[in-house]
């Protein structure tokens, strides 16, 4: 395994740990109560986002690896409202179950890479570890009570 990819993927283990484990602090009861803004949220529809890009990302890597990537662009903002509206109509257990099976179809694409791109570091990134952050900051007003450090 390249430093690279080690790097990578170490990285990416990181900031994972970080979000699952403030969406295990979740009760399971609350993980459906909207409550992230600006458009109402649950930690059930960050799950299903988190899976949605993830598997996104996996199918993006494994054309790369086969050399049938385009580098056509897609409307995110579209595609969260549908991956949105998608997962109101899913049940908790279910986006999680997404999420972990992206997550690890992702990481064995990036892995199965001859080498890592800029390209792929780039969309696994983006998907992964940056991604898990944005959300963990999301996330921390579900765990840590207003007015805490």
């Amino acid at each position: 395994m390249s430093e690279r990819l080690r790097r990578l993927l170490d990285e990416e283990e990181r900031e994972w740990e970080a979000l699952h484990g403030l969406l295990d602090e979740i009760a399971p009861e609350r993980l459906s109560d909207p409550r992230i803004p600006p458009d109402g949220w649950s930690a059930k529809d960050v799950m299903f986002h988190v899976g949605a890009w993830l598997a996104d990302a996996g199918r993006t890597l494994e054309q790369i690896r086969f050399g049938t990537f385009t580098g056509e662009e897609s409307d995110i903002d579209e595609l969260n409202r549908q991956w949105f509206a998608l997962s109101q109509r899913l049940d908790a257990q279910t986006c999680r179950a997404e999420m972990e099976a992206s997550r690890a179809r992702c990481r064995a694409e990036l892995a199965a890479l001859e080498s890592v791109t800029a390209q792929a570091q780039e969309w696994f990134e983006e998907a992964g570890a940056l991604h898990y952050r944005k959300h963990v900051k999301d996330l921390l007003d579900w765990v840590v009570p207003e007015g805490h450090p």
